[in-house]
């Protein structure tokens, strides 16, 4: 509540405070200590970056202006169902930094304090018990180096489409033989799922100059030629060069998307939708990330453009309703389910 009157209370240039009072909003149920809120754009975005990607507000009230969430960032503490302090794949230096990581993600117990930070009370029920031995489960099929990062993402898939039937109606006794269970859907395709790769390209250019990705998704698609007949073989071609410029891929996204789970507490979701749903999702999420990177890197293999593509889509990722959007419209069961996102 202190912070939310400060804003709204402070001297700053016109523009500014129009932009700021369009942007902060009072909580439906505000409590002192959780009163207000950004209102994020529709594409993730928050209004008060400017064009440059710079924070409007920093930038014409200085450092002390920033609320402490803001400060905080790219960090995120969450405590419904676990203690936990993520950060966003949104932030260029998060990438850098997981991209760099040679280990798996390994996990620790600290104390934190996040003064200023609104953290709720832990919940008690089913879904607290249950969240943190799902997740390690899922990390665990993520990380196993053994098998292509493919047939990792399919054997999550396969675990969550398991516990979707045993979660949350089953005896815990089900639910803990399906983590026990040792999953394994096979090898991985021997090609890329045309149909799967045309829809992630459709879903890619449906974003406009209004999304942060859009100008990386600008130029996959010229590059690539989305739309077009030879669309398909210029992927595979540019698949080849990018697993070249890139010979340690598997291991830098898996890197990314272990701790996407982390943060998003995938496969966990308050949208109505099953794990399994949320596992295809994430899939398609998947293919969608991995083609804009092969795309946008066609021209410039560096490792700096993948860093930009992919802190970009992870704007739309896990800053937006993105993921929650394409888990229902997985639940009609039709051809888009049916699609193998992981073989992109």
């Amino acid at each position: 509540m202190e912070e939310y009157f400060r804003l709204i209370g402070m001297n700053c240039p016109h523009a500014l405070r129009h932009r700021l009072d369009g942007t902060v909003y009072i909580l439906d149920h505000p409590t002192k200590e959780r009163y207000a809120a950004f209102a994020k754009r529709y594409d993730g975005e928050c209004p008060m970056h400017d064009s440059d990607g710079f924070c409007a507000l920093q930038r014409g009230c200085g450092e002390k202006a920033l609320t402490s969430v803001c400060r905080f960032y790219p960090r995120s503490p969450r405590t419904h169902h676990a203690a936990e302090c993520s950060v966003a794949a949104s932030c260029e230096g998060v990438c850098e930094l997981l991209f760099a990581k040679k280990e798996p993600l390994s996990f620790i117990k600290m104390p934190l304090s996040f003064d200023g930070v609104f953290t709720p009370p832990q919940d008690d029920d089913r879904e607290t018990h249950f969240y943190v031995p799902i997740r390690k489960k899922v990390v665990a099929l993520l990380q196993n180096r053994e098998k292509p990062l493919e047939s990792r993402i399919n054997d999550v898939v396969s675990l969550c489409e398991k516990l979707s039937a045993v979660f949350p109606s089953g005896t815990d006794e089900n639910i803990n033989d399906v983590l026990s269970d040792n999953i394994s859907v096979g090898s991985s395709a021997t090609e890329v799922d045309e149909k799967a790769l045309n829809v992630a390209a459709k879903f890619l250019s449906g974003f406009d100059f209004r999304h942060s990705v859009y100008p990386f998704v600008q130029k996959a698609g010229e590059d690539l030629a989305f739309g077009t007949e030879a669309f398909y073989e210029n992927y595979q071609k540019a698949k080849v060069l990018f697993e070249h410029a890139f010979p340690e891929w598997e291991r830098m996204f898996e890197q990314v998307l272990v701790n996407h789970v982390f943060y998003e507490g995938f496969p966990f979701s308050d949208n109505g939708c099953t794990m399994y749903d949320n596992s295809k999702a994430f899939c398609a999420i998947y293919g969608m990330w991995r083609l804009a990177a092969v795309g946008y890197t066609l021209s410039s293999p560096e490792i700096n453009s993948l860093v930009d593509v992919t802190a970009a889509f992870f704007r739309l990722a896990e800053n937006s309703r993105l993921p929650d959007s394409i888990a229902k419209a997985m639940q009609g069961k039709g051809e888009l389910a049916t699609l193998d996102f992981a073989s992109i």
